[in-house]
């Protein structure tokens, strides 16, 4: 970096971070993950966010080194707290849940000041239909969640979840003060 700021420097301190008018008051919450984000994303849609079920998928490869993209969200199953989504079963991402099944899965609604993210195994989803034979479909099986609601003041709320052999665990909303930007 230099000594003064370049251009971009100074237009990203210059844009507003977290600055929508009025964000959504973060409800009494369901009992499980699945519920809360089926929630939160029913809300999305209904504002007319823009892709709202489109999710950022983490996985890593054979050799340890991390992969993302953007991928479409096809279901919710709230019982097994699983994402669905389809692709190509010889596909890169495809590869890496075969070599290393852990991943996750990211969303994030600005319009809405909220973001979930979750981590668990993939697994081919055999049951969920695809409307191409060339087309698998998988399934993210939850093991944590994070529920992240923003706040103009940055006293930000989260909520986490972490799947125990009995059920959930969840934190209630628990504030995060963010320092200023």
């Amino acid at each position: 970096m230099t000594d003064s700021p370049t251009p971009l420097v100074r237009a990203l301190v210059a844009h507003p971070v977290l600055a929508a008018p009025a964000y959504p008051a973060p409800d009494h919450a369901p009992a499980g993950p699945a519920e809360l984000f089926t929630a939160w994303l029913l809300d999305a849609l209904a504002a007319g966010v823009p892709d709202a079920q489109v999710l950022t998928l983490a996985t890593v490869d054979a050799e340890g080194r991390p992969d993302a993209r953007v991928l479409v969200l096809r279901d919710v199953e709230p019982a097994a707290a699983a994402w669905h989504f389809w692709t190509e079963p010889d596909s890169p991402k495809a590869r890496q849940f075969a070599a290393r099944p852990d991943a996750a899965l990211t969303v994030y609604w600005p319009a809405r000041g909220r973001q979930v993210r979750l981590r668990g195994p993939v697994r081919p989803s055999p049951g969920c239909a695809t409307p191409s034979p060339d087309l698998r479909c998988y399934a993210l099986h939850a093991a944590e969640a994070e529920f992240w609601q923003a706040a103009p003041d940055r006293h930000h709320l989260r909520r986490r979840h972490t799947r125990t052999a009995t059920g959930w665990t969840d934190t209630g909303w628990t504030g995060t003060r963010l320092p200023a930007s």
